[in-house]
């Protein structure tokens, strides 16, 4: 299928434009923006007079708790000049208009047990709302040009504000300023509270006056700069390599060399890494707990040992942020990263470059040999094959010992393997040389890589030195157009060579990046479910492959824009009605699945980390078709469940809040606080509910009756579902703030697939489920009243334990006079183990081979990885070796577990 470009991103832009809400604030006097605090006399800190002010807020400790609470919803801003008037809308009730023109991010600083507040001065934003109800007084002049011109003055504004007064002047004829003269001087409240009510003001006139406060605010998600990207992609005309192969069905492979990671991974995610190379285009679809974020995060780390440069964005700021705490801690690339959701990122990333500019590097080790991993690798193929011959001769051996009917030549054979073989222990030694050169390889690989960066990025940082001083310059400018200026004359792709990888929110890449074509190698989109086809685009065209990583059955998009709102810019932009071009119900990661033109492009993590069988098994069923394999599955994860259903005599209220389960959650987070009251590690505690205004009295109830370093102590985080997406916590509290008199709307959004998995999916250890529902419910079958009837139902079966062989008799005969706690065809991560036993706290497996039945295979040397991941240790026993050196075999069994 070919589309013309312009029409293409054409149709991606005007469907985001319809969903697009702005970020406004029309009047900071409404009750919605709370914690609201005014400047009483001078303005000090827009003018430099101070890096920050007392802060005398009456509710700070509430404030600091809010901050703490909602810190990814909530943002705690500094207004500057407010502007007076009135509202014409007809649907307002309060037709007050106080608006601030500008706002600064803000933070709280405790200096020697004081309150402070300082602004972060190069964040400013313009207040679009009110800034679209001032005319402009000629037609020459734009909003965009005016928001460039107080951006630059505000960095050097003097306290008389005659400057910004003609700047106003020059652009808007419908606004006084001459209020703005007194600044420093301030409005207090009082005053500003009494001329709106005294004033009378001419409808469309408005006043600016010197006036400034704080209030916190819902996080502002202006998109305004993804709609510049889309504007400027359109204007090229083209579309980048990698978007061209997907729509045109090309697969297009590329050449892919063996990767040092390869011994770190599963198949699954070593799968996803060879694809990163493979193809222009994969996905890897990661549900929840199975490592995704770990195969991003050595996706990259390969990817930059070998010199390429990586993009990764994701809508949510806590996606990149997870990222980013995994290659500073587990991989060590905190030099070589730009991390642009930070508020302070540019002067760290000066700071970097002035590290580099001034020769202050990591000392580079030069005994990079590359030949003595490759040398690792081939001993432990050797290692492998030899294993996996071995247990093919034993196999032959069985076929041999049990067959009744053997021909003269099989005789022969059996007699050779029976002298040949019957006091062989190769298989053990080979066994144990494998597991030795694993850690090995695993040792050197981490080693290796490491060194290979720092070499690739100093030898990059002496023959780029020219631009990366270039950029550093145009990084110090006064001004964003000397910055753009300065910006001209360096070849970013080299600066990329230095630090080769972003971390940007997608709604922030225009800021951060030039719009240049395919300027990294290859481009990450996370959590890619929340974003939709528009708002990633641009981050596609900034590389030349792309990998799109998240979950169909996790929370998707949310859009408005109607259905014959997308058929009318269809029709508009010469586009055929097709799925393709759904906006509203297609994200990002499903336009991907749908046009990939092969299989072998996606990837399915199938391995679950996280949590236990009777945390995710419901999941699993439900949404995954049983297809996870859950690690954490040994007998201490499966003795005991780690899910409790509460139930209580609670009503949902008209207000949509519950408050009985509220307080049962309350009452249980004191419990769990004074249980681990005198522990050394704290576990971390998650509460959820699907409503909203659930989740808010939740918050209130935290605020009331615990102190600030409570709950920093125990990470409490209280959200939606869709809060906690790409999050977790050791303990989840979950309210699902329903009973059986509540509205069919209330039980329809919890009964939502992407609602309800996210939100059982988030514990890693335990968790508590409060319901109001009754037990036995007139509600009809529902995903929900399946899970309740799960939790209370559910066991971890074991049906293979009777189906012992004769072999596995002998054994636990044996065995058994020595250890107590031995288990049969034993279901863990997706396989029956056939002999399982658990020892002072540690599981060892013993994998009978040879004799005829169910358990007659060994398991795979992949599988063994898997099971020594879960800490489980391994050890193969050959049926012909068991017949003739039982005793030799039970000792040495022993002593493995014993030692």
């Amino acid at each position: 299928m070919s589309f013309n470009p312009e029409d293409f991103y054409s149709y991606f832009k005007e469907c985001y434009k319809l969903d697009y809400k702005e970020y406004s604030v029309n009047n900071i006097f409404l009750p919605k923006y709370q914690f609201k605090w005014f400047v009483s006399r001078y303005e000090e800190l827009l003018t430099h007079s101070l890096p920050y002010i007392p802060y005398a807020h009456k509710k700070i400790e509430d404030l600091e708790k809010e901050i703490e609470l909602y810190r990814l919803e909530k943002k705690l801003f500094y207004a500057c000049f407010f502007i007076l008037g009135k509202s014409s809308s007809l649907l307002s009730k309060d037709k007050r208009i106080c608006a601030p023109l500008l706002l600064f991010p803000a933070n709280i600083v405790t200096v020697d047990d004081e309150k402070y507040l300082e602004i972060e001065k190069d964040e400013v934003l313009v207040n679009q709302s009110i800034l679209s109800k001032l005319e402009l007084k000629d037609q020459s002049l734009t909003k965009d040009l005016f928001i460039k011109d107080i951006s630059e003055l505000i960095k050097n504004l003097h306290e008389n504000c005659t400057e910004l007064v003609k700047l106003l002047d020059k652009y808007f004829i419908n606004l006084d300023t001459e209020e703005l003269l007194l600044h420093p001087k301030v409005w207090p409240a009082s005053k500003i509270r009494k001329h709106l009510s005294n004033a009378d003001f001419e409808e469309g006139e408005y006043t600016i006056v010197p006036a400034a406060g704080t209030a916190l605010l819902d996080k502002s998600k202006s998109t305004l700069k993804v709609v510049n990207d889309l504007n400027e992609i359109i204007n090229k005309g083209t579309f980048n390599t990698s978007l061209n192969n997907l729509l045109q069905g090309n697969a297009n492979e590329n050449e892919f060399q063996e990767s040092l990671y390869k011994s770190r991974l599963n198949t699954e995610q070593a799968k996803a890494l060879e694809n990163a190379y493979r193809f222009d285009n994969s996905v890897i679809v990661g549900p929840p707990g199975t490592g995704k974020s770990y195969t991003i995060t050595s996706i990259i780390s390969d990817l930059v040992a070998n010199n390429q440069s990586v993009l990764v964005v994701s809508k949510t700021k806590q996606a990149v942020e997870v990222l980013r705490s995994m290659l500073i801690d587990d991989f060590k690339l905190k030099d070589y990263l730009i991390h642009t959701t930070g508020t302070q990122y540019k002067a760290s990333l000066k700071a970097k470059i002035r590290k580099y500019l001034s020769g202050i590097l990591s000392k580079t080790r030069h005994n990079l040999d590359e030949k003595k991993i490759k040398n690792q690798y081939l001993k432990l193929q050797k290692l492998e094959n030899s294993f996996e011959e071995l247990v093919d001769n034993e196999l032959l051996k069985s076929d041999l010992e049990f067959s009744s009917d053997l021909s003269f030549l099989d005789k022969l054979k059996k007699l050779y393997f029976n002298s040949r073989f019957s006091q062989n222990t190769d298989i053990w030694k080979v066994f144990d040389d494998i597991g030795h050169s694993l850690k090995k390889l695993d040792h050197e690989v981490s080693s290796f890589s490491k060194r290979k960066i720092q070499a690739n990025i100093k030898e990059n940082s002496n023959i780029y030195r020219r631009d990366i001083s270039l950029f550093h310059d145009a990084l110090d400018s006064h001004s964003f157009t000397e910055y753009k200026e300065r910006l001209e004359d360096v070849y970013h792709s080299n600066i990329l060579k230095v630090f080769p990888i972003w971390l940007v929110n997608l709604a922030d890449l225009n800021t951060v990046l030039p719009l240049q074509k395919e300027l990294f190698d290859v481009v990450i989109i996370d959590e890619a479910t929340q974003c939709d086809v528009s708002i990633a685009l641009p981050a596609i065209y900034r590389a030349k492959r792309t990998i799109i990583a998240g979950d169909p059955n996790q929370l998707r998009h949310y859009s408005f824009v109607a259905k014959s709102q997308q058929l009318e810019l269809q029709e508009k932009f010469n586009l055929p009605n097709d799925k393709l071009f759904d906006f509203r119900n297609r994200s990002i990661l499903d336009f991907y699945i749908s046009k990939v033109a092969q299989q072998d492009q996606i990837t399915f993590l199938r391995e679950h980390f996280r949590s236990t069988p009777s945390l995710i098994e419901f999941s699993n069923q439900t949404f995954y078709d049983g297809q996870l394999e859950v690690i954490k599955s040994t007998p201490k994860h499966t003795t005991y469940k780690q899910i409790e259903l509460i139930r209580l005599d609670g009503k949902r209220d008209q207000k949509g809040v519950n408050k009985e389960e509220a307080l049962a959650i309350i009452k249980k987070l004191r419990l769990i606080m004074k249980e681990h009251l005198n522990s050394s590690s704290l576990p971390t505690v998650g509460i959820i509910s699907p409503f909203s205004q659930q989740v808010n009295y939740i918050n209130k109830l935290l605020r009331e009756n615990f102190g600030l370093d409570e709950l920093k102590k125990f990470d409490i985080f209280c959200g939606t579902p869709y809060s906690f997406q790409g999050s977790e916590r050791e303990i989840i509290l979950l309210s699902f703030c329903l009973c059986d008199q509540s509205h069919h709307s209330a039980f329809v959004h919890a009964n939502k697939p992407e609602v309800l998995n996210v939100a059982i999916t988030r514990a890693k250890s335990y968790q508590y489920v409060f319901t109001s529902i009754a037990e036995h419910s007139n509600r009809k079958t529902s995903l929900l009243l399946d899970y309740f009837n799960f939790i209370k139902s559910f066991s971890h079966t074991i049906a293979s334990e009777q189906e012992q062989d004769e072999f596995q008799k002998d054994v636990l005969l044996e065995l058994g006079k020595a250890f107590d706690e031995i288990k049969c065809g034993y279901p863990v991560a997706g396989s029956l183990l056939d002999i399982l036993i658990t020892h002072n706290g540690s599981n060892y497996f013993i994998d009978l081979i040879g004799y005829p039945g169910i358990f007659r295979e060994a398991l795979s040397l992949e599988r063994y990885k898997t099971l020594s991941r879960t800490g489980i240790k391994c050890l193969p026993l050959p049926y012909s070796y068991w017949k003739n050196n039982k005793k030799e075999s039970v000792e040495r069994i022993t002593k493995l577990i014993k030692m």
